[in-house]
């Protein structure tokens, strides 16, 4: 006895005709992502009502008007298998590798909690932990077999941009976990579920000294990666070859690699370290590294916020706040003692 008035023609179906292969909203199906040969699982979401359709995937990807011969329903044996879930499913206690701070590096740990939103709480074997970690960063460790070719979120690859001849350096930037990465480029383009195929190991000029360091071992170490070293002293020395260093203008970086890190020369140390000389007043003329950029500006200190950053009033007029110690020094002495 209902009545409803304007109904839109993509909410409506002929009873009688179209049989079972006909698409509707909500179906799970599996699509070929960009046309490409491979299927992958996911939803329709809107029948445009002209052969094609949208397609929300289940690893988050989206995708409009995918046409008709593209997609085929899911049937159940095969979408247990190629979805995510079931095997890869994680639950508390689960031995699993993760990686850490999304810096590319896996390490071993635990899942100590289920957050219920596809993020979980680790607890690594080194002491360290970590929360509500996303779930395309952790891989079990006794699954997902990887093969000689399997790559890993972070590392250093080259590419074969839009499956070209020619290979581009670049990095994995996530693991679709069926085969195929997305892609980001050193040069900024960008490429999602490249082949593995497609992608080559970038081979590592290893600079690394192979020299080992212990717990207060004075340094000098790269900080962030940067090109300059600044010294500091080990906090910790993980297993894994990396160590938290603990630097004498009082920041801190944990797993910083073996690599950017060397032993400190003892004439270096005594010019490079703050002292009193360089201790920054309201008025002082200084040099600033304009909101980090790498380059030094003349100023001066208008104002001391008490907490190791200041207020600068730049000679050509700009104002900045809350720079940090680090990125300023001052005008005629100490230059080495401040980060660029």
């Amino acid at each position: 006895g209902e009545r409803e008035t304007r109904v839109s023609k993509r909410l409506i179906r002929s009873k009688d005709g179209g049989g079972s292969s006909k698409l509707e909203e909500g179906d799970k199906v599996e699509a070929r992502y960009r046309g490409r040969e491979k299927y992958y699982p996911g939803k329709i979401t809107r029948d445009r009502g002209d052969g094609t359709y949208d397609i929300s995937y289940d690893d988050g990807e989206r995708e409009t008007r995918v046409e008709e011969r593209l997609i085929r329903k899911k049937d159940r044996d095969r979408s247990r298998s190629r979805s995510r879930g079931g095997d890869d499913r994680l639950s508390e206690g689960d031995k699993v590798e993760a990686d850490y701070r999304g810096r590319g590096k896996f390490y071993k740990g635990k899942i100590s909690r289920d957050r219920g939103d596809d993020t979980y709480d680790i607890a690594y074997d080194d002491g360290e932990r970590e929360t509500r970690v996303a779930k395309r960063l952790i891989r079990s460790k006794d699954g997902g077999g990887s093969s000689s070719d399997s790559f890993r979120e972070g590392d250093k690859i080259e590419a074969r941009y839009r499956g070209r001849e020619k290979y581009y350096p670049g990095k994995i930037d996530r693991d679709r976990r069926d085969g195929t990465y997305d892609i980001a480029y050193d040069d900024g383009e960008r490429e999602t579920r490249v082949e593995g195929r497609l992608i080559r190991a970038k081979e590592s000029s290893s600079s690394s000294s192979g020299e080992k360091f212990y717990l207060g071992d004075k340094v000098d170490a790269r900080y962030r990666g940067r090109e300059k070293y600044y010294p500091g002293k080990v906090g910790r020395a993980h297993a894994d070859g990396t160590y938290d260093i603990d630097y004498d203008d009082g920041e801190k970086e944990t797993r910083v690699e073996e690599r950017l890190i060397r032993k400190r020369e003892r004439g270096s140390s005594r010019s490079r370290s703050r002292g009193a000389d360089d201790r920054l007043s309201e008025g002082d003329k200084v040099e600033a590294d304009y909101r980090g950029r790498g380059k030094f500006y003349p100023g001066k200190i208008t104002r001391d916020r008490g907490d190791d950053t200041y207020d600068i009033s730049y000679d050509d007029g700009e104002r900045e706040i809350r720079v940090a110690k680090r990125l300023i020094r001052k005008i005629g002495g100490g230059s080495d003692s401040f980060r660029e």
